[in-house]
């Protein structure tokens, strides 16, 4: 596992300059759209809509008004019969990112914070998406505000969520300062923003997962392709293990705690909650048909490639 950082970065702030380089590995994803497009742009996914294009659909019979130069005439002479060729257009698919950076993304107990992690994660597939050729939106939120970028195309679109991704990283609030419901928050402001056959790509750790996310999630889906990215830390998975009667200082919503991290039976209880609770919100995800991945703020990104596939 490699704990080298990446070119330019100290796993804290961010800068462009550890952004830009990850446009030479979006061509290793394969991130393809599950529901046909309804865009109006050209592009390079298949549209609903059937007409003239580059992709052929199917054979029926002709219909006045009909392009005759769509007549397939082996078929119309094996039938005796005016039969027409149909092709489904190619339309473009825009992506609408939706990307924590509250107060919980910022926390980080080995290589990278989780809101660093996220912010190298966006850009990533910002890139892949312009490599496709389709135009880049974005939600960003920190906990103490939130900016909205209009869908962009090709490198536009990219350096613009880069600059987003930098100022809002660089505004983040104290972390004392959390707010478990940021998530829902931009559910909900996604909501007014995603265009109908859009994709929504959320960015988070989960963090403040309840019933009205649920709910909120359930209502994207009905006119998005949705998919969760999960970023996680891995002091959040397991406690460090000591047999010493050792507390950690942890600061939450709620206030101030102890962990008694020299309990192995709290460790193991610990781990067997969070690890059921992961669980839960995958098996709900998968219910409605939304995609899922997860990747370590303890290891860099471009060692994680093979993970950046939403099943």
């Amino acid at each position: 596992m490699s704990t080298v950082l990446p070119s330019g970065a100290d796993g804290i702030s961010l800068r462009l300059e550890e952004l830009v380089p990850y446009r030479r590995l979006a061509g290793q994803l394969q991130l393809t759209p599950k529901a046909p497009s309804r865009a109006h742009q050209a592009g390079q996914h298949l549209a609903r809509a059937k007409g003239r294009g580059m992709d052929f659909d199917e054979v029926r019979q002709y219909q006045v008004g009909d392009d005759i130069r769509t007549i397939d005439w082996r078929v119309t002479a094996r039938t005796g019969k005016p039969h027409t060729k149909l092709f489904r257009e190619e339309r473009e698919r825009p992506v609408q990112m939706i990307i924590d950076l509250g107060p919980s993304m910022q926390f980080g107990s080995k290589l990278l914070l989780k809101a660093v992690q996220a912010a190298h994660l966006a850009s990533l597939l910002a890139w892949h998406v312009a490599e496709r050729g389709d135009r880049i939106g974005a939600l960003i939120g920190n906990g103490d505000t939130h900016k909205e970028l209009k869908p962009k195309g090709r490198q536009q679109g990219v350096l613009a969520l880069a600059h987003g991704l930098i100022e809002m990283q660089g505004q983040a609030p104290d972390v004392h300062q959390a707010k478990p419901e940021l998530m829902n928050d931009l559910l909900r402001r996604s909501l007014k923003l995603a265009s109908p056959g859009s994709q929504i790509w959320l960015i988070t750790d989960l963090q403040g997962w309840d019933d009205e996310s649920r709910w909120l999630m359930a209502r994207l889906k009905k006119h998005a392709d949705v998919s969760v990215f999960m970023v996680t830390d891995p002091l959040e998975l397991t406690l460090p293990s000591s047999r010493l009667p050792l507390t950690l200082p942890v600061q939450g919503p709620e206030g101030k705690g102890l962990l008694p991290i020299g309990s192995g039976r709290f460790r193991s209880q610990y781990q067997r909650t969070r690890l059921s609770q992961i669980q839960h919100i995958r098996q709900t995800l998968k219910a409605m048909d939304i995609r899922f991945c997860a990747v370590g703020a303890q290891q860099s990104l471009e060692f994680q490639l093979d993970r950046v596939k939403p099943c």
